[in-house]
């Protein structure tokens, strides 16, 4: 359940690009392919890695320290990037889809070569965009767990 709230707020998960090169689709951006930076070598990668800021995988299992840095980098994210609160859509997944949908049309599409580099402008507004819809993944999650368990679960404290 949480890996499926999250990847509904990846913009790319919620599309494909159907065009004259990709008649079946672009699979959500995988085959619109770039230049490998951090390992991200196209549309959908830059997207998985928040515009480049969090490449590769972590080693499992998290260390102290890497939990600790987890913490941090959380805290910083939801300090920067305050949510709508009234646009929470309790429990409605298809409207979280459709809001994925509709900033992938508006912000990860456009503007975008296959096989040049993207611009530091749309590097830096992915970001913005997807730092945004990771709290508001966070704050549905969080609701749709209270929806499940209760507000007085023990799972939750």
């Amino acid at each position: 359940m949480i890996h499926y709230a999250g990847d509904i707020h990846q913009p790319l998960h919620a599309t494909s690009l159907v065009d004259s090169h990709y008649p079946s689709g672009d699979a959500g951006g995988n085959f619109e392919h770039l230049p490998s930076i951090c390992g991200a070598s196209n549309l959908h990668a830059v997207w998985d890695s928040v515009g480049y800021d969090y490449c590769g995988f972590p080693d499992m299992p998290l260390t102290s320290q890497a939990w600790t840095d987890l913490t941090s980098t959380t805290s910083e994210i939801a300090g920067a990037y305050s949510i709508d609160k009234s646009k929470l859509y309790n429990g409605s997944f298809l409207a979280w889809a459709n809001e994925s949908y509709k900033l992938a049309e508006e912000y990860s599409y456009p503007d975008v070569v296959v096989n040049e580099a993207l611009s530091s402008e749309y590097v830096a507004q992915a970001e913005e965009v997807l730092k945004t819809h990771m709290m508001y993944a966070g704050y549905r999650l969080n609701n749709l767990l209270q929806q499940i368990y209760g507000t007085n679960s023990a799972i939750l404290q």
